[in-house]
């Protein structure tokens, strides 16, 4: 009986998972952390609310629980008992939750509260139907082409992700040998973060970040704060129109999975042909276990990209498949390199 109580409570946990994170969301879209660091001493429950514009009403726990419940995710700490007792943000996760940091993942937070997390409501549609109907689901496409960084424009988007890819970016820097390569493009750069982060750790590396007009200029100031202006350039590209320019390295970070299979290899015959012999592609994406027995986060990153690309039946894919699809049009070898969590890159060599 003991054994049925344990698999009974892992099945109610995994059912409500999404209240947890749908609170570390919220939490990160309304500034939580940021706000509780602004304080050196740290902010009470009814400083935090009257900051946050919650309900003050006496008597209401809401906002109570709400923050004991980022303490015991170990978001927040808090100092005391009652009305008296004192939050402040987790040191350990200071760095990600707190604006101005360079590894802040606010953005993303804020991203899957409003966006991501309100596709999965679409789940059922997307799997009876073989996509959403459009007018479920709000055009990706019209994001990417709503230039600034107002909720629903492309640079939006873009600084969301900025906290889900930095990560991977650093430690592909650190993993990878570049050192017999001299340049790099990142096709669908984005922010240009995968840029920075490469020449940063290298100092012979020079990089081009390629992506819609709509993002320049959310590049253009990421790269200028780095102080890589010098190192990095910005390119303007519709990455299945224009040709991708001639490098020693083309990465694809997060791009790959967008896409069903046709543009998948599309997209990968475009690097072939920009690269020199020698050269690689990598693309960082999370990667399903061959197997397809063990990536939970990859295989609902798969079921995201269906809602949201529905048309395009688009999906994440395991290494085994990107090697039989890069060996197809000529790539001589490939490797995989573990990143963050689920995370990994997939290389290929011309």
């Amino acid at each position: 009986m003991e054994g049925d109580g344990n698999e009974i409570a892992r099945l109610l946990e995994l059912s409500r998972a999404y209240k947890a994170s749908k609170c570390l969301n919220l939490a990160g879209k309304l500034r939580v952390f940021s706000i509780c660091d602004a304080s050196p001493s740290g902010l009470t429950c009814s400083e935090l609310s009257s900051a946050l514009g919650l309900c003050q009403d006496t008597g209401f726990r809401g906002v109570a629980d709400f923050l004991d419940l980022l303490v015991s995710l170990h978001t927040l700490e808090r100092t005391g008992e009652g009305p008296n007792a004192k939050y402040a943000v987790h040191p350990r996760n200071r760095k990600f939750l707190v604006e101005g940091s360079d590894e802040y993942m606010g953005g993303i937070l804020a991203l899957n509260n409003d966006r991501s997390s309100v596709l999965f409501n679409h789940l059922e549609d997307a799997l009876r139907n073989g996509q959403v109907s459009a007018s479920s689901v709000p055009e990706i496409s019209h994001t990417f082409s709503q230039e600034g960084d107002e909720a629903g424009g492309a640079g939006h988007f873009a600084l969301g992700m900025l906290g889900a890819s930095l990560g991977n970016f650093k430690a592909l820097a650190q993993k990878f040998d570049f050192s017999r390569f001299s340049s790099v493009a990142d096709i669908g750069g984005s922010t240009g973060c995968a840029c920075v982060a490469l020449c940063a750790h290298h100092p012979h590396l020079t990089a081009t970040t390629c992506d819609l007009p709509a993002v320049r200029s959310v590049a253009t100031a990421y790269i200028e704060r780095h102080g890589m202006q010098g190192r990095v350039k910005v390119m303007d590209m519709d990455f299945f129109k224009d040709g991708f320019p001639k490098t020693d390295v083309i990465i694809m970070g997060m791009i790959l999975h967008d896409w069903g299979l046709d543009r998948k290899k599309f997209l990968l015959k475009q690097a072939f042909d920009a690269l020199p012999p020698g050269g690689a592609v990598i693309c960082v994406d999370n990667l399903i276990d061959d197997e397809r027995r063990k990536a939970t986060l990859s295989l609902a990153m798969s079921l995201n990209m269906l809602i949201e690309f529905g048309r395009e039946n688009s999906f994440d894919y395991t290494f085994k498949e990107f090697c039989s699809w890069t060996q197809d049009m000529g790539f001589k070898g490939t490797a995989i390199l573990p990143l963050i969590g689920s995370t990994a890159a997939a290389i290929a060599y011309k």
